[in-house]
């Protein structure tokens, strides 16, 4: 556990939580739908995954988190408090087991909540993460003092996965995972299905609450170069989602899958930093109107992403990154649904997945039917202060333009025949007060280009604070 003083602690928290509010009370914000959050629970869990990975490598140990988060969009405010608790067990680091459990309470003003039928509420106690892992690797490794030539690892349980770098599997799974590695070679197969209440990628009123997938999938990766690990995927996933209520004329099942191949690494130096991942999807999908009759999916997708980090005073960082999902022109109000989306006797040439891109805070469209240009600076700039020296301050600019001008975006006020979807302007501080406290707050404004007949600005604003013990 942490040991830093009950009064170092209060102090720390009475701040964060006086910054949290000061910066959240002057936001304005317009219209936006409530996508935005998906990013702070993103963060959120990028870090809470990290802890879980340092867990105790022997023994028994426990903690927990209390969050707070203050959401701001469509003139709307919403908050949320959640309490997560953990424990962990190694024997031997060959047999792990991990468990963490999550309960909250989301807090509307009121009237803001978009659904009439929902007011206030806690959110039910879960499971977020609960597996087992056995490390064939370690065993060797305790017994010789050797790495065994051929080794694996071996999960079963709930935890978080991906295939590639996360284009088109980023999700918490109910699955089995298995890495074995020969030399330079790593390859590992994955089989699991959706935890129960996991959104779905088709927003039709229908089946849009909850998805019930089944994911398989293998990756190859070779590591036996110094600055480059590319690597291979195919990935497939069947729909066996129910509609609610039942719909008499049209099913909403979506089977597809995903052949990748990528790589990451450095280019010229080891301060340039490079991701590259090309995606060919395939599958079938039921277009609107029908329940017997399916349609061809073929849809490709590409991620180039750069980095550069300077190696001088308040370590400033730049990126530059381009995504591109095809679209389908006959999609009239939506890339990712089937009501409104593919049309009878026409092929689905749209990009959909179950992955995660930082595409914008205020938009934050998915990655189809788009070509999307991300411009990024951060850097630490009072890391000579002990108190500032984990606070990373940055700005993201991206800018949004249609793959097929006819077709849709995932965004459906997005909906008029114009290739120029706009473009946004994101700021973000993420401040590591100690090692108990952290403060995340992000900012993101949205100017709509000639796709949306209602062109006024859209604006988002987070706060995040997490309190770990």
């Amino acid at each position: 556990m942490k040991s830093s003083s009950r009064q170092h602690r209060c102090g720390r928290w009475t701040l964060a939580a006086a910054l949290a509010v000061l910066t959240a009370s002057g936001a304005a914000v317009a219209q936006v739908r409530e996508d935005g959050p998906r990013l702070y629970q993103e963060q959120l869990r990028v870090e809470l995954d990290k802890q879980q990975a340092a867990a105790r490598e022997l023994g028994l140990d426990a903690g927990g988190w209390l969050s707070f988060g203050l959401f701001r969009y469509d003139d709307n405010t919403r908050q949320t408090r959640t309490l997560r608790l953990w424990a962990s067990y190694s024997l031997q680091g060959v047999h792990q087991f991990y468990i963490r459990g999550m309960a909250g309470y989301n807090d509307w003003n009121a009237g803001d909540n978009a659904r009439a039928n929902e007011g206030d509420k806690y959110e039910d106690v879960d499971i977020e993460r609960a597996w087992y892992r056995f490390d064939y690797n370690r065993m060797i490794r305790n017994r010789t003092g050797r790495d065994p030539e051929v080794g694996f690892t071996a999960e079963v349980g709930r935890n978080f996965h991906q295939i590639g770098s996360g284009l088109v599997l980023a999700l918490p799974l109910d699955a089995v995972r298995i890495t074995g590695h020969f030399r330079d070679w790593q390859l590992t197969g994955l089989a699991g299905m959706t935890v129960p209440d996991t959104a779905n990628i088709d927003n039709s009123a229908a089946v849009d609450d909850e998805m019930d997938r089944c994911f398989y999938g293998v990756e190859l990766r070779y590591t036996g170069f110094d600055r480059h690990e590319p690597y291979l995927y195919y990935l497939w996933q069947t729909d066996h989602t129910h509609e609610r209520p039942n719909d008499a004329v049209q099913d909403y099942n979506y089977d597809s899958s995903y052949l990748g191949i990528g790589s990451g690494g450095s280019l010229i130096s080891p301060n340039l930093r490079y991701l590259a991942e090309l995606v060919f999807e395939t599958g079938r999908g039921f277009p609107q109107g029908t329940n017997r009759q399916r349609e061809d999916v073929q849809a490709m997708a590409l991620d180039v992403l750069l980095e550069y980090f300077f190696q001088c005073r308040t370590h400033p960082k730049i990126s530059f990154e381009y995504l591109w999902g095809s679209g389908d022109p006959d999609r009239r109000l939506s890339s990712t649904s089937t009501i409104g989306g593919n049309l009878i006797d026409t092929r689905d040439e749209a990009f959909n997945a179950f992955g995660f891109r930082d595409t914008g805070l205020a938009l934050a469209p998915e990655v189809s039917n788009l070509h999307i240009i991300e411009l990024g600076l951060s850097a630490f700039p009072l890391e000579n202060l002990e108190l500032f020296k984990k606070m990373e301050v940055g700005t993201k600019v991206y800018f949004y333009a249609k793959d097929k001008s006819k077709g849709a975006i995932s965004e459906p006020t997005g909906n008029q025949r114009s290739s120029w979807v706009g473009w946004e302007w994101d700021l973000f501080c993420n401040w590591r007060i100690s090692s108990d406290v952290s403060l995340t707050v992000r900012y993101g404004a949205f100017q709509p280009g000639s796709a949306f007949a209602d062109r006024g600005c859209r604006q988002f604003l987070y706060t995040g604070l997490t309190y770990s013990f």
